[in-house]
């Protein structure tokens, strides 16, 4: 459309080569800020079908208040998440599959509504959880109950959700405060719900290097050590075998997940990130699926942003440290313009077979271009991470 080019005074508010280190909103905001109403643009949410809707609402309400109150003693774990499916992708290098095992399969359980959901949970707390719940109060604090009792205001919000399915794709602000200051991190969940609106598997992308929990241990380091020993935060020296590893992640997946029957503009946009995206994230980014004036890549862990000219630079970069490196999707959820891409990156690192995963969040326009991708990496184990974000300012 003609005319719709950003003006000089615009370019410099809107625009820069590089953003570093503002609010975390900034990354979230599409429809509601000037440069998207200058461009006419509409994040399209898509239709949701009942079953959409329900996980969307349980997503926003028991979940979401799993965060902030049934975290009480780890309480919520008894019922709403099956087993030990709680997945930390961008760790997987440091930890393995740690303690992911697949739910056996229960037939009994039948569908229920949000609000069904609720009175579900609420009459096992009657039953089963309170007593659960006084028992442990009367023992040393462990695992989320004991970083909430070290971190008491931290809070969770969600700034981005796509239903796809019997799942959930979404994006969060987690905030709290560390020695009297304001911190927050952004982190990705990809939940799988069961038929009775309980949790199969949650695969979390979270950077612990900036997280509560994280933040409270070396507070507690701090506090015991002479300042000249105070410890840093440093990743373990024998990692252990990772490949295939989230491979066995995403076939779990695939085989939970209900078969959905995306619009034309969703199965294009799939298309176009399991076909054109793709293969670009190998090719250097030498593609014309980007658009090549409004491209923006945000990376929210890093508070950085930064335009498809620098993003040329950073892949030249990582291509220079692993002239070996690979990309490729392992999963793809689509729902109106959007479409989200889990992804693995392998190399080879000192003759070491290594891989560490990402997760992308893609906004397409109505021709077809990308002009915003959100990608949550781990850039302790990146490719030429330290050239990277010497680039970047970081």
């Amino acid at each position: 459309m003609p005319g719709l080019e950003l003006t000089d005074q615009e370019k410099a508010a809107f625009h820069q080569d590089i953003t570093r280190n503002r609010t975390l909103d900034y990354f979230y905001v599409f429809d509601n800020n000037p440069l998207q109403f200058i461009y006419r643009d509409k994040l399209i949410p898509g239709e949701l079908t009942d079953l959409e809707e329900r996980n969307k609402t349980i997503t926003e309400t028991l979940w979401l208040d799993s965060y902030h109150q049934e975290l009480v003693c780890n309480v919520i774990y008894g019922y709403f998440y099956r087993g030990r499916i709680l997945q930390m992708p961008l760790q997987i290098h440091q930890v393995g599959a740690g303690m992911f095992s697949a739910p056996e399969a229960d037939t009994s359980r039948v569908y229920a509504s949000a609000d069904g959901l609720r009175a579900n949970f609420d009459a096992w707390m009657e039953s089963t959880g309170w007593k659960l719940v006084e028992d442990m109060r009367k023992q040393p604090a462990m695992a989320s109950w004991q970083s909430l009792l070290g971190v008491p205001d931290r809070t969770n919000r969600i700034v981005s959700l796509m239903p796809v399915g019997n799942q959930v794709v979404m994006e969060l602000i987690c905030t709290w405060t560390e020695e009297g200051v304001l911190q927050e991190s952004a982190w990705v969940v990809v939940l799988i719900y069961d038929v009775d609106g309980t949790v199969l598997q949650d695969r979390s992308y979270i950077d612990m290097g900036n997280w509560p929990s994280a933040n409270l241990r070396r507070a507690q380091a701090r506090a015991k050590a002479p300042k000249k020993d105070r410890p840093k935060t440093t990743a373990p020296k024998d990692r252990p075998e990772t490949t295939g590893v989230m491979d066995g992640f995403y076939e779990y997946n695939r085989g939970l997940q209900i078969e959905v029957n995306p619009t034309d503009l969703e199965k294009r946009n799939l298309g176009i990130i399991e076909g054109a995206w793709a293969d670009a994230q190998n090719d250097g980014l030498d593609s014309k699926v980007f658009h090549p004036d409004r491209f923006r890549m945000q990376l929210p862990l890093q508070k950085c942003s930064y335009n498809l000219d620098v993003s040329r630079d950073v892949e030249d970069i990582v291509k220079v440290a692993a002239p070996d490196r690979k990309i490729r999707v392992g999963m793809t959820f689509a729902k109106g313009n959007q479409v989200v891409a889990e992804g693995v990156v392998l190399w080879n690192k000192d003759g070491v077979a290594t891989e560490t995963p990402f997760i992308s969040f893609l906004v397409l326009d109505k021709d077809g271009l990308i002009i915003r991708e959100r990608r949550y990496p781990a850039m302790d184990n990146w490719p030429g991470a330290e050239r990277v974000m010497a680039r970047l300012g970081l």
